[in-house]
This record gives structure tokens, sequence and C-alpha cells, in this order.
């Protein structure tokens, strides 16, 4: 099949006019129907462009040898067909096949992930909707860390007599506080963080937008970026100070309750430094969405389903261990670990199922 032939097919296929096609390639209608009849070839960059949105690669487009309906025949029925016209070229058959099917394996994935056009205004609207979530969800998440603060004083303001409360009392408050304040939390994220259903699919499906509306995207996300390294660079100085205060009271030998101080501001610290990481992380996170950069490529796209499955399963049994040690130990004041080694764990899952990806 020619590339003449192949563009019509694939267009066709997908239920396209030339005229829709031609908006998504920035062309006219007629060049589009110039190359559908043969009379000129498209250019090496317009090819680029057809393989990305149509899902298949470019020697599916420029190898005439290479069949669109190959990957619904099995490697049996190809043969025996070929046996019936020719028997002498059964050997030159089966490496085509071969190679056929090597070069169609990551494509065939591709095809699998449905196609979203995104308008102007859905864009527009998805990237407000970003930025409305983005200082929520950052607040939900600086709760979390913050939660055993109190939790952390109580304890060791009862143990080294700061404070006229029992140590029971102090655990109990404290858990309390804990409790409500992951509370708070968790309804943050289930009101501010839900997708609202028109953009549920931009995550997983191969987003196809008109030129103009890659362009907003690509200059909101531009004008966002010394924003964005703003934040980044206040992120990683206050995780680093955090540490200071800590580094002090060794230094000079100061009583114990002074470390559960430090302590404390090394939690207030982080926390803070993982607003500004979460927040322009969302809103960051939206024009990757958009533009099918990153961890939103369609090449990550065909392997979401299994990692939000283990990750589903990953953060439910960290849960579980988490509740389960803590009620054992009872002691809450220390069983906050967890999430921290849960958090760089979770970064060495992904980093090796990424891996076993290529």
């Amino acid at each position: 099949m020619k590339l003449a032939e192949k563009i019509m097919t694939l267009r066709k296929q997908r239920g396209w006019s030339q005229e829709e096609l031609a908006q998504q390639l920035s062309v006219s209608r007629q060049s589009v129907s110039k190359w559908e009849s043969g009379a000129s070839v498209p250019d090496l960059d317009k090819i680029l462009k057809m393989s990305e949105i149509f899902g298949v690669s470019t020697d599916t487009l420029l190898k005439e040898e290479m069949e669109l309906n190959e990957r619904k025949t099995t490697f049996e029925d190809l043969q025996n067909e070929q046996m019936k016209t020719d028997t002498s070229g059964m050997t030159n058959f089966c490496s085509n096949q071969n190679s056929t099917q090597q070069q169609f394996g990551e494509d065939t994935r591709s095809e699998e992930i449905p196609t979203h056009h995104v308008s102007m205004q859905e864009a527009r609207d998805y990237l407000e909707w970003a930025k409305h979530k983005a200082p929520w969800i950052a607040l939900g998440t600086f709760l979390c860390i913050l939660s055993p603060v109190w939790l952390l004083l109580l304890g060791g303001m009862a143990e080294y007599k700061v404070f006229p409360i029992t140590e029971d009392m102090a655990g109990g408050m404290g858990v309390a506080i804990l409790l409500g304040i992951v509370a708070v939390a968790v309804a943050i994220f289930i009101i501010k963080g839900a997708h609202q259903e028109r953009f549920c699919s931009f995550e997983t499906q191969h987003i196809v937008a008109e030129e103009e509306v890659r362009k907003m995207v690509l200059e909101e996300k531009q004008e966002f970026a010394p924003l964005s390294r703003k934040c980044t660079v206040t992120g990683v100085i206050l995780s680093i100070v955090s540490v200071v205060p800590m580094m002090l009271m060794a230094a000079f030998s100061m009583p114990d309750i002074y470390y559960i101080y430090s302590l404390a501001v090394l939690l207030i610290f982080v926390a803070i430094a993982t607003f500004f990481f979460v927040w322009s992380g969302t809103i960051t996170g939206s024009y990757q969405i958009l533009l099918e950069e990153e961890d939103y490529s369609v090449k990550n796209k065909q392997s979401s389903g299994r990692r939000k499955q283990v990750s589903k399963i990953y953060w439910r049994s960290v849960t579980a261990i988490y509740l389960a040690v803590s009620f054992l130990t009872n002691r809450w004041d220390v069983t906050w670990i967890i999430w921290v080694c849960a958090g760089v764990l979770c970064g060495a899952v992904s980093a090796i199922m990424s891996l076993s990806r290529r």
C-alpha cells in the first residue's frame, strides 16, 4: 500500500474529513487532497506529525510492503496465502513478516488509546480548573505532613513535665488532633481533587488539538515556568533549612525537649516546602497533560492502567501497615515515619516500572 492510500485509509478509519485532517496538520484541504491522490508528497515534518496523530510509526507510513491490515491477520494465514502464490518466495516473506510484527509491537498499543479532540474553550476550562484545585490539593498535603506536630509537642511536654498533663492524656489529645487534621485533608482531596467528568479522559486518552490550542497552552506554560522555578527553589531551600535547628540542638548539647521542638520545626518547614512543590507541580502537570509531555506522553499512557492498579495496591498496603503498627505499638509519635519511607520507596517503584517498560 502506497503512502497516498495509507493516508486516506487512516483518515477514514478515524472518521475524519480532509478538512479536519488539514486543520490538525495546519495545511490546506487541497494539500491533503493532493497527498491522497498521489499528486504530491507531504514534507518530512508533516509525515512525522501524521504518525503522531494517527498513532502509527513513520515506517508504517513510508514502507510500501507494510499493509495496515497485517495486524489483524495471523502469521499462519499469511504464510498459507503466500504458499499458494509463490512458494519460492516463502523465506523472504517470513523475514518481512517478522520485521513487520516487531515494528508494529509499539504501535498496536498506541492504537488502543482512544483519541480525544480538545477545543480551545475546553483547554481553557481545564487549565482554569487545574489552577483552582492546585492550592487546595497543596493545602491537603500540607495538613497531612503537619498532622503529627501536635502529637509530638504534647507527648514531649508531658514526658518532660513542661505542661501539667499525663502522658496518656497527651497521647489521646495528640492522636485526636492528628486524626482531625487528616480528616480535613481527606475531605479536601475528595471535594477539590475529584476530576470533573468532562476532564476524566485527559490523562488516559491521546489528546489531539489544533495548532492554535497547542500554541496557547505552550505560551501559558512558558509564562508559568519562572514562577514554577521559584517555587521549586523555595521548596528545596526550606527542605534543607529544616534540619538546621536539629543540628544546632546537637551541636550545643541542648536538653532532649529541644530535640522534640526542632523535629516539630522540621515537619513545619517540610510541610511548607511540599505545599510549593504540589501547587506548582499540579499546574505544570496540567500543561504536560494537554501537550502530552513527560509522564503524560502517549507511550506512558499505554501503561497508565497498570501503574494505577499498582499505585492503589501500594498506598492501601502502606495505610494498612501504618494503622496496624500504630495501634499495636501505640507509638503514633514515631510511626509517622512510615509515610516518609513509603514516599521515597514509591519513587523507587515508579523508576523500576519505567525501566521495565523500556
